[in-house]
């Protein structure tokens, strides 16, 4: 879930604070940069805990109307499953994430699991009179499944519908199938941007998994779909995608003078596949191609290679150890 939450969250950050958190979204100051801190905070929780963590983004955002306090923090987690540690967890990333900036920090969590009872909401320590105790805003998906989030048009409503899929089928590929063609028939029918809803359908690719059988009969009947609607919107761009990033990778691979630039760009042209050995094909080129432009990598950039379990995202850091000039630049 780490890349599909966290590419969509930063594509649409405005519609998620729309959508799921309207007060906060007032609050904000879109007409101002807002800034992505994932690398900060991976170094910030790099040793608090051995759980690997679903999702999670640290944002700097501008006010509007604040006084004298201009900015804030706001950490947002993406919980899965339920987890008896996580109202603990959330509180020592807010204060973790406090340390370093002495700055307002709002952690909010979005819980996109199964189980109607799990709403971690507050932590509470004290002993002795001495005593602390933290709160936190939650955004519970499974309190979305209405008739209202289907007719809004704001991408966070087809987000949640997406997970929501999920969900609801279970095990069943032919339900899983049949929620991912009607999501992805509905992107054509709102009044989305092609490049939108190519962003909105990476993330019913990633979440919403089939088979290989059953994604190729997929892939046939979106692309008649397609053609029908005179809207080939996702199938030419995935194609237009892997030839270019086929080039790319021919060519930055001479220019490198890399021997492996024939697979380098093989592997930027991959159709989105989930095996394990395409996965580990892909973590093996990031991490040679960054060796050979820079050397010995920190601890901390093989191990966010080697966990890396998104192959669309494996891609995009292929690309970026190709072109990025030095290794502090690699995965902003």
């Amino acid at each position: 879930m780490d890349g599909g939450w966290k590419d969509i969250i930063e594509d649409f950050t405005e519609d998620f604070f729309r959508f799921y958190l309207p007060d906060l979204h007032k609050a904000i100051d879109f007409s101002k940069e807002i800034r992505f801190l994932d690398k900060e905070l991976n170094e910030i929780l790099c040793d608090s805990d051995n759980i690997k963590r679903e999702a999670d983004k640290l944002l700097e955002v501008r006010l509007l109307n604040s006084g004298a306090v201009r900015w804030i923090l706001i950490h947002i987690e993406v919980q899965g499953n339920r987890d008896d540690s996580f109202e603990e967890r959330m509180y020592v990333y807010n204060y973790r994430i406090f340390d370093k900036y002495r700055q307002d920090v709002v952690s909010i969590a979005v819980l996109v699991d199964r189980s109607k009872d799990f709403r971690p909401c507050r932590f509470l320590r004290e002993q002795f009179g001495c005593s602390v105790e933290f709160t936190f805003p939650v955004i519970k998906l499974l309190d979305f499944d209405t008739e209202e989030t289907a007719k809004s048009n704001n991408p966070f409503a087809v987000v949640t519908r997406v997970q929501l899929a999920k969900l609801h089928s279970g095990g069943d590929v032919d339900k899983r199938y049949s929620f991912r063609m009607e999501l992805t028939k509905e992107l054509y029918q709102k009044n989305y941007s092609k490049e939108q809803i190519f962003r909105l359908y990476r993330f019913i690719d990633y979440v919403l998994k089939l088979p290989k059988p059953k994604a190729l009969e997929f892939k046939k009947e979106l692309e008649a779909f397609e053609e029908e609607r005179k809207m080939p919107y996702i199938t030419s761009t995935e194609r237009i995608a892997r030839e270019e990033g086929r080039l790319q990778g021919l060519e930055q691979g001479r220019d490198l003078g890399l021997e492996q630039g024939r697979d380098l760009g093989i592997t930027l042209g991959l159709e989105q596949g989930r095996s394990t050995g395409q996965l580990e094909e892909a973590r093996k080129a990031v991490l040679k191609v960054l060796e050979v432009r820079f050397g010995r990598l920190p601890d901390m950039t093989q191990k966010k290679i080697v966990n890396c379990d998104d192959l669309s995202r494996l891609e995009r850091l292929l690309q970026q150890a190709v072109l990025v000039k030095s290794l502090t630049e690699f995965g902003q």
